[in-house]
């Protein structure tokens, strides 16, 4: 009987650790595209969103470290990567290039929310 009462509280710390990571993975990717969003506005108005996307960069960085806990890292880089060109080209003429860095953030981060998603296969 003791072993079913521990294999019942692992369940139980499993399957709310990941709800719990699942929470705040999609939280901050959706503050993420928020602040994407606001980085395209404000380009598409005065071809120059450095701000904008001054503040999305340090948002991710701040994020990325409690992300890395649970987050394959390498989706983490790739997104670093993108939200990176993405300032570079936020504040150039250049505009099919930041549009497809802006495109590229958009991708990774729902790719991310896609492989996070509550599935049996992912709990276990």
């Amino acid at each position: 009987m003791k072993r079913v009462i521990a294999a019942v509280v692992l369940l139980i710390i499993v399957v709310s650790t990941y709800i719990g990571s699942y929470i705040y993975i999609n939280h901050v990717c959706e503050e993420t595209l928020n602040k994407l969003d606001k980085c395209i506005a404000s380009y598409s108005e005065n071809k120059n969103s450095e701000k904008e996307a001054e503040n999305l960069d340090k948002y991710w960085n701040k994020m990325e470290k409690s992300l890395s806990i649970v987050v394959n890292h390498g989706k983490i880089d790739d997104i670093e990567y993108a939200i990176g060109a993405l300032k570079v080209y936020s504040k150039s003429s250049e505009e099919m290039l930041f549009y497809e860095y802006s495109e590229a953030v958009k991708t990774h981060i729902h790719q991310l929310k896609e492989d996070t998603k509550i599935s049996f296969h992912s709990i276990f």
